[in-house]
C-alpha cells in the first residue's frame, strides 16, 4: 500500500489552515475585548463560541493535538459564559487573552515545523480547569490536562489479531525480515464521540506512511477513509522504527482513545489467516484486501524517520492576500484585450505594415499601464490588518502599568502595499508601547496637570498623494528637549546648535533613553533606533512633534508601493543611477564656482540659505566628469535639506524595483536596481543614507 493507501499529504491544506486560523484568532481577540465592555451581550458570546469551535475543529482535523486541546478547554469556559453559569470578569478575560496568545504562539510554531508537546499548555490548562472546578465546588474534574481523554470500556478490549490476513501478506513479511525491517502490528481506537472518524484514521495512516510501508489494514483503505467502521481499526507496517516509536506517532493524533502496538506474531496471525477458509468466509471479505496480494511483491525499502523537507517549510511561509473578485475580473478583461492587440501586432509585423504596428503598440502601452495599476491595487491591503492588534495591546498595557488609557483608531481602511503592511507591525508595536509606558502619566499626575484621568492614544492613517501617512499621538508628558540635551551630553553627543526638534529626534539614536527606571514594557527610546531603521528600509521617513505636558505625535510617511516608483534618472561619470522622485525637492543647475568651502563642508548659497553639497560620485568612488556645469538635486531629508551633485540629468521615468545582490545590500547606499529600456541595469540610490554618511564624515 505505502504511499497509495490514502489521499495526498495533508500539507496541501496547511496554508488554508493558517490563514483561516489567523482570521479566527483575530476575531476572537476583537470579540473578547468587546465582551469585557458588554459582558451580557449573548450575541457576542455566540460569535465567540462559534469562532472557537471552528478553530478547534480545524486544528483537530489537521492533527494539531496541542492546539485543539487548548481550544477545546477554552471553549468550555465560553460555554459557561453562554449558559450564564460563569460571570464575565476582567480576570477571566485576561486568562482567555493569555490562551489566545498561546494559540498564536502555537500557530507560529506549526508554521515553522516546530515540534509541540502538551507541556506548552499545561499551565493554562490547569488555570482554566481551576475556574471550572471552583464553579462546581471542586467536584467536576481534576486539574490533569488529559482529563478529557476517554478510555474504552474494559469489556471491549482492543485486539491485535488480524481477521483477513492472507498467505500473500505473510510472504511479503518474510521478505521484509530478510531486509532487517521491523514488522509492527497496531490497533487503534478512536474516541467514540468523534464526528470525524474517517479523517482521524487518514491522519494516523498519513503520519505512519513516512515511517515505512503499510501493507494491510482492517477494515480496507476505502472503508477507513469513508469512516465506515465503529471505533477500532488495525494495520500492519514494515518499518525501521520500533513499536514504541510507532505507538507515539499514532498517539500524537487527536481524538485517539487507545493504541496497542506489538512486534508481529507470525504463529498467531497464521491461524487467523487460515480461519476464513475453514469457515467458508464469503468472497466479499477477500475483497477487503488489495489485488496485489495474489503475488508476493518486493517490499519497498521503508523510509527512515525524517523531518519535513526545507522546501516544505518555505511553502508554509508563503504569504497570501485576499483580493476583491471585481479586481480580478477587470484584470482578466485587460489581459484578454492585451492578447488581441498582441495578435494584431504579430499580423501587422508579418505584413510589414508600420502604421498598424504603431497603432497596436499604442494600445499595448495603454493596456500595460492599466495592468500595472491593477496589479498594484491587487497587492494593496488595508492597514486594519496591523491596527486591529492594538486595542488588545493597549488594554493589556493599561492593566500592567495600572494606568487608565484608551486607544482611538482612524483611517484603518487606508490601503498600503502588502509588503509594507507586513513590515509595519513591529515599528508600530514599539511606538505604542513607548506611548503607554513613558508617554501617558498615571491618573494622579494627570489630575495635578488638569488632564482627564484617562490618557488617550490615537492611531490614524490617511493617503496623501503617493504616500500614506501613519500618525501615532498621545496626550502624555511629551519629550522635554532640555532633559534630552542633558542625557545626550552625558552620552558624549555634541548638541551644540541643535534645535528642540533635533534634540527630540535624538530618541531614535541607538541605545538612547531618558528612562530612569527600565520596565518590561521598554523605556522611551529603547528600540526606537530599530523603528527608524525599519521605516527607512521601507523607503519611508519619520518625524516627531512633541510638547512638554501636552503630548507627542509621531508621523510616519510611507510609499504606497515598493514595486514601481517614479524616479529621476541621472549620470555620475559614465554610470546611470535612479533617484526616487518622492525625496526630490527640486533641481538646480550649478557651476563649480558657486560651491563654497566652509570649515566643515562644501555648501551652495541659495535663496533659502546655505545648502550642504554632497559629491555623490566621490562617496561611490566614481570619477567625476571634468566639467564646469553640474546639477544639484535638493533632497528633503529627515531633519534638513541636502544637495546631491550629479553630472547629467536624463529625466523622469517610471521604474520597476528589483532586488540586488546581498553584497550590495550590505553597502546600504542602494535601495535596489532597475532594468532600463536598452537592457542595461541602473542602481537606485538610497539618498537618505548617502546624506547621513556624508554628514557623519
Amino acid at each position: 500500500m505505502g504511499g497509495s493507501l490514502m489521499a495526498d499529504d495533508n500539507s496541501v491544506y496547511r496554508d488554508i489552515f493558517f490563514e483561516e486560523s489567523e482570521d479566527n484568532l483575530t476575531q476572537l481577540n476583537d470579540n473578547i475585548l468587546e465582551l469585557e465592555k458588554e459582558p451580557d451581550n449573548i450575541d457576542l458570546i455566540n460569535e465567540i463560541f462559534r469562532a472557537a469551535h471552528t478553530l478547534k475543529g480545524m486544528s483537530a482535523t489537521m492533527g494539531y493535538t496541542v492546539m485543539s486541546k487548548l481550544t477545546h478547554k477554552m471553549e468550555d469556559i465560553f460555554d459557561l459564559f453562554k449558559s450564564g453559569k460563569l460571570k464575565v470578569t476582567s480576570d477571566h478575560i485576561s486568562l482567555i487573552f493569555r490562551c489566545l496568545d498561546k494559540l498564536t504562539e502555537l500557530l507560529d510554531g506549526l508554521r515553522d515545523e516546530e515540534e509541540q508537546s502538551e507541556d506548552q499548555i499545561t499551565e493554562l490548562w490547569n488555570e482554566l480547569d481551576k475556574v471550572e472546578n471552583e464553579l462546581d465546588g471542586g467536584q467536576t474534574k481534576t486539574a490533569d490536562k488529559n482529563v478529557d481523554e476517554k478510555k474504552a470500556p474494559e469489556d471491549s478490549q482492543l485486539e491485535l489479531k488480524f481477521e483477513t490476513l492472507e498467505e500473500a501478506d505473510l510472504s511479503v513479511i518474510e521478505q521484509a525480515k530478510t531486509q532487517h525491517l521491523n514488522v509492527i502490528s497496531a490497533a487503534v481506537r478512536i474516541d467514540p464521540e468523534s464526528m470525524l472518524k474517517g479523517p482521524r484514521a487518514f491522519l494516523v495512516i498519513d503520519k505512519l506512511d513516512s515511517e515505512g510501508d503499510i501493507i494491510h489494514t482492517e477494515p480496507a483503505p476505502d472503508q477507513l477513509e469513508e469512516g465506515n467502521f465503529d471505533t477500532d481499526f488495525k494495520l500492519l507496517i514494515l518499518t525501521e522504527s520500533n513499536q514504541d516509536d510507532i505507538k507515539k506517532i499514532i498517539e500524537s493524533s487527536s481524538e485517539i482513545a487507545e493504541v496497542l502496538t506489538a512486534e508481529f506474531d507470525e504463529k498467531t496471525q497464521k491461524t487467523a489467516a487460515e480461519e476464513p477458509q475453514k469457515d467458508a468466509q464469503p468472497a466479499v471479505d477477500k475483497e477487503n484486501t488489495t489485488e496485489k496480494k495474489s503475488a508476493a511483491p518486493e517490499p519497498k525499502k521503508a523510509k527512515a524517520p525524517s523531518k519535513k523537507s526545507t522546501s516544505h517549510q518555505k511553502n508554509a511561509k508563503n504569504q497570501s492576500i485576499r483580493v476583491d473578485l471585481s479586481r480580478l475580473d477587470t484584470f482578466l478583461n485587460v489581459v484578454s484585450e492585451l492578447v488581441v492587440y498582441r495578435n494584431q501586432l504579430e499580423d501587422a509585423n508579418s505584413r510589414q505594415n508600420l502604421e498598424e504596428v504603431h497603432e497596436s503598440l499604442e494600445q499595448v502601452s495603454r493596456l500595460t499601464s492599466e495592468l500595472q495599476d491593477l496589479v498594484l491595487k491587487i497587492r494593496m491591503q488595508q492597514v486594519s490588518v496591523v491596527f486591529s492588534r492594538f486595542p488588545r495591546m493597549v488594554r493589556d498595557l493599561s492593566n500592567q502599568l495600572n494606568k487608565k488609557m484608551t486607544l482611538e483608531i482612524e483611517g484603518e481602511e487606508t490601503e498600503l502595499d502588502k509588503t509594507v503592511v507586513t513590515e509595519l507591525s513591529e515599528p508600530l508595536i514599539h511606538l505604542v508601547r513607548n506611548s503607554a509606558d513613558h508617554g501617558i502619566e498615571d491618573a494622579e499626575n494627570r489630575k495635578k496637570l488638569g488632564k482627564p484621568e484617562e490618557g488617550k492614544i490615537k492611531l490614524s492613517a490617511y493617503q496623501e498623494g503617493n504616500k500614506v501617512m501613519i500618525t501615532l499621538s498621545d496626550d502624555g508628558k511629551g519629550l522635554d528637549p532640555q532633559v534630552l540635551k542633558i542625557t545626550a551630553e552625558e552620552r558624549g553627543i555634541d548638541t551644540t546648535g541643535m534645535s528642540d526638534k533635533e534634540l527630540q529626534m535624538l530618541v531614535f539614536n541607538p541605545g538612547f533613553s531618558t528612562a530612569k527606571k527600565i520596565t518590561n514594557i521598554s523605556g522611551r527610546g529603547v528600540g526606537l533606533d530599530a523603528v527608524q531603521a525599519k521605516i527607512n528600509e521601507l523607503g519611508g521617513s519619520l518625524e516627531v512633534d512633541s510638547k512638554v505636558n501636552v503630548g507627542t505625535k509621531t508621523v510616519i510617511k510611507l510609499p504606497l508601493t515598493l514595486s514601481i516608483i517614479q524616479a529621476l534618472m541621472v549620470k555620475l561619470g559614465e554610470e546611470t543611477f535612479a533617484i526616487p522622485l518622492d525625496v526630490v525637492e527640486r533641481v538646480e543647475m550649478i557651476h563649480e564656482d558657486n560651491i563654497l568651502q566652509t570649515a566643515s563642508q562644501e555648501v551652495n548659497p541659495l535663496q533659502t540659505g546655505l545648502t550642504p553639497v554632497i559629491r555623490t560620485a566621490n562617496i561611490l568612488n566614481i570619477p567625476e566628469k571634468d566639467q564646469g556645469k553640474k546639477y544639484m538635486i535638493l533632497i528633503k531629508g529627515d531633519n534638513k535639506d541636502f544637495g546631491i551633485v550629479v553630472d547629467e540629468l536624463i529625466g523622469q521615468q517610471e521604474i520597476v524595483i528589483k532586488k540586488i545582490d546581498p553584497m550590495l545590500q550590505k553597502i546600504k547606499r542602494f535601495q535596489g536596481a532597475t532594468i532600463l529600456g536598452n537592457g542595461s541595469i541602473a542602481l537606485i540610490l538610497d539618498v537618505n543614507t548617502i546624506c547621513k554618511d556624508a554628514q557623519v564624515g
